[in-house]
């Protein structure tokens, strides 16, 4: 647990400091917390996230248990591995807790909603810059398993995490006055749920 506090807190740290020199050489006339969207969302937008969490949490799931996927998010090596290996137990869920409302969704909101997303659409416009940042997002999230799977089913981890990519930009910059906290909210909710149900109900 101790390391993974200290994974946590590097991953962070690397995020923000990227983001501040970017924003240190850029944008320097703008508040670094606006820049990055760190502002109160509208209540409107936190609505949003639940409906949207019944279409992206079951999706996510649904998807790793395709073809060996789930065999392979479940190996060792794996987050929901290591969550597997130490069974269900108070310091696993706190483990969860950290990893999936920190570690990935926060750090991966702040960079790809926060930085790259914001930065896309002063350049493009919305409905570019939103699309181009969820393809990256997912490209990010399929490259480690692409030579392992078919096109089928690395089609669909692209798909899940591009679409949860778009509904986070869309729920941030549309709805959210420009606050990434619902899509860190909608991404948490996704980690949260899926890491246990993956490592122990299926």
């Amino acid at each position: 647990m101790v390391q993974e506090l200290l994974n946590t807190t590097v991953q962070l740290v690397a995020v923000l400091l990227v983001a501040l020199i970017v924003w240190l050489i850029w944008a320097r006339k703008a508040q670094f917390r606006t820049f990055l969207g760190m502002t109160a969302p509208s209540v409107k937008s936190l609505l949003w996230v639940l409906v949207m969490s019944v279409i992206l949490v079951p999706a996510t799931i649904g998807v790793f248990l395709l073809g060996d996927l789930h065999a392979i998010v479940t190996a060792p090596n794996t987050v929901v591995g290591a969550l597997r290996a130490r069974g269900p137990s108070v310091e696993t869920f706190a483990m969860i807790a950290l990893v999936g409302g920190v570690k990935t969704s926060l750090t991966e909101e702040l960079f790809f909603r926060g930085l790259l997303c914001k930065r896309l659409i002063a350049w493009l416009g919305f409905g570019v810059g939103n699309v181009i940042q969820a393809i990256v997002f997912g490209l990010a999230h399929m490259v480690i398993f692409v030579a392992a799977f078919s096109p089928a089913i690395t089609i669909a981890l692209f798909a899940i995490a591009a679409g949860g990519g778009w509904m986070m930009g869309f729920l941030n910059e549309r709805v959210g006055n420009g606050s990434i906290a619902p899509g860190w909210l909608l991404h948490a909710i996704a980690n949260l749920i899926s890491y246990p149900v993956l490592a122990f109900l299926v």
